[in-house]
């Protein structure tokens, strides 16, 4: 089966042609404006004017005609609306005139299965990092879930903006990568991170304004991709432990850059896992990895009449089926998370836990250090607050901030995304649950990581890992964390809706102040990035 795919989602339109066995062929040409940024109608002619000579190209470089295409395949979003409708109308009229079939491609779609054909991967986490998407992805029932992504500005549309306030031009991520090499000082950056989502417009404005007190612009870019990077793959181990994968792959137009691709590759040595570093030629967008993409859809029962193929700028890769990948859903460890280690001992004749959190060795010694003893103190503090009031956590025995280690309360149960996943109907737990976290919250704190795999289901429910909470706090964290735990039963427990209204409904009977919530959660879901 030969497939042409065309992609032209953004600054780059391509086309390129595979078989089931090969890539034949992939020809790309990127548009680049003046001043450094991307203007949707001026990209749109200028995919307009190459988009023909392109397909010419690729037919000619693969070595065949259009007679020999069997399905045509075209990005049909989420993109820039000028450009995706400039190769939209180019796929469908090529499939008007020879009689093809045809398929419009989620576009991070094809970067994930472009990925996983060249890794030769089965079920992986994935590190989506791009202009404007920075995702991390799981495919679990049925469709890859977005497991957690930026909360408001794409990593590589924040290095394209840095790059233009110091005049570089578009792409400003491998000028900004060069720069960082000659940095030394690693200067303190907002370090953004709630579950697994991540939020770097912080890092963008403490960066604008670090150029404003004199640092250097080396020093600046060594300490935006040390902080960002880091961020990155701490969520992307934190789902690695969600889901228990064994696999990793990184896709995307950022993914090209070395130091991202060499501190996930430590991490995934670390936890022993294999990954995939997409091959550079292919982390950037391209024709092949649409066909690819495209190829697996036809051949799992999906083609789009000329009506269904209209372009969606927020098309979201889980609104995808993908019925050829087996995910794996094995029991998680919970003797080992992504950023600590437990241990079953005894203390003074009580069972416990010995929770110590590791060093990463991705992250530089510095800012690993910090982070680990303010998250030791920050969730030993909570746990005492929250057992003071009544709230169900493990009662703290001992805290030792210098060697990050919390001795607490052993708590024998299993969590509620394994409680819920084995067929329990949950609805009591659910609601015992929105008590507690609406307690919590009209005490001002936030948990921080409020997901299913934080909560541990026994005789009752009880709250764990506590690291990423604020003490106190406003209506944002406490917004995000009912966004969290929505998500996470979304993404996880995608057969039982009435689950995230049931606990709303428990949740606003017991908290005053839940319409001021309501209302900074929705800003949130609105604000964050459906692409």
């Amino acid at each position: 089966m030969i497939v042409l795919g065309l992609e032209g989602t953004a600054h780059t339109v391509s086309a390129g042609i595979i078989d089931e066995e090969r890539i034949l062929s992939t020809v790309s040409s990127t548009y680049v404006s003046g001043n450094g940024g991307i203007h949707p109608r001026e990209a749109a002619v200028h995919h307009s004017d190459k988009i023909v000579p392109i397909i010419r190209e690729a037919l000619s470089k693969a070595g065949i005609s259009m007679n020999d295409v069997d399905l045509i395949s075209f990005s049909r979003g989420p993109g820039l609306g000028p450009c995706l409708r400039v190769v939209g109308t180019a796929a469908r009229s090529l499939a008007l005139k020879f009689d093809r079939k045809i398929v419009g491609v989620n576009h991070p779609l094809g970067h994930v299965e472009i990925g996983r054909r060249l890794g030769k991967m089965s079920d992986p986490i994935v590190l989506y990092v791009s202009g404007g998407n920075t995702q991390v992805l799981a495919h679990s029932n049925g469709r890859y879930r977005v497991m957690g992504e930026t909360m408001d500005i794409g990593l590589g549309n924040m290095l394209d903006k840095f790059a233009r306030d110091i005049g570089i031009g578009f792409p400003g991520g491998p000028k900004i990568e060069e720069m960082a090499r000659d940095g030394k000082k690693l200067l303190d950056l907002p370090y953004s991170v709630k579950g697994m989502d991540t939020s770097f417009s912080g890092i963008y404005t403490a960066a604008k304004a670090y150029l404003g007190k004199g640092e250097s612009v080396e020093d600046v870019s060594y300490s935006i991709q040390e902080t960002a990077f880091s961020m990155l793959v701490e969520v992307l181990e934190r789902a690695l432990y969600y889901f228990n994968k064994r696999e990793i792959l990184l896709a995307g137009g950022v993914a090209a850059n070395g130091r991202l691709r060499d501190m996930l590759s430590s991490m995934a040595q670390d936890n022993g896992v294999d990954i995939y570093l997409t091959d550079r030629k292919y982390c950037m967008d391209n024709g092949a990895m649409i066909a690819q993409a495209g190829m697996l859809m036809y051949q799992n029962g999906e083609h789009h009449s000329i009506d269904e193929t209209t372009v969606d700028q927020r098309f979201r890769i889980d609104q995808v089926e993908t019925p050829w990948i087996r995910s794996s859903d094995d029991a998680v460890d919970r003797m080992k998370g992504a950023e600590s280690k437990i241990f079953l001992d005894t203390y003074f004749d009580r069972d416990i836990v010995l929770k110590k959190r590791l060093q990463k060795s991705y992250r530089v010694a510095g800012m690993d250090s910090r982070l680990r003893k303010e998250r030791t103190r920050n969730e030993a503090a909570t746990l005492i607050r929250l057992n003071e009031a009544g709230i169900r956590v493990p009662k703290v025995y001992d805290v030792d901030g210098y060697n990050f280690e919390i001795k607490m309360e052993h708590i024998n149960g299993v969590t509620m995304r394994s409680f819920l996943r084995s067929g329990n109907d949950g609805v009591d737990k659910v609601s015992e649950l929105a008590g507690m976290v609406s307690r919590m919250h009209s005490m001002g704190i936030s948990h921080g990581d409020l997901t299913t795999n934080n909560i541990i289901v026994s005789d009752s429910v009880y709250l764990i890992d506590t690291s990423l909470s604020r003490l106190s706090t406003g209506d944002e964290d406490l917004a995000t964390d009912l966004f969290l735990l929505f998500e996470s039963f979304k993404s996880n427990h995608s057969d039982r809706p009435e689950l995230p209204k049931h606990f709303w409904e428990n949740y606003k009977k017991s908290f005053p102040d839940y319409q001021r919530v309501s209302d900074v959660l929705e800003a949130i879901e609105k604000r964050r990035r459906y692409v």
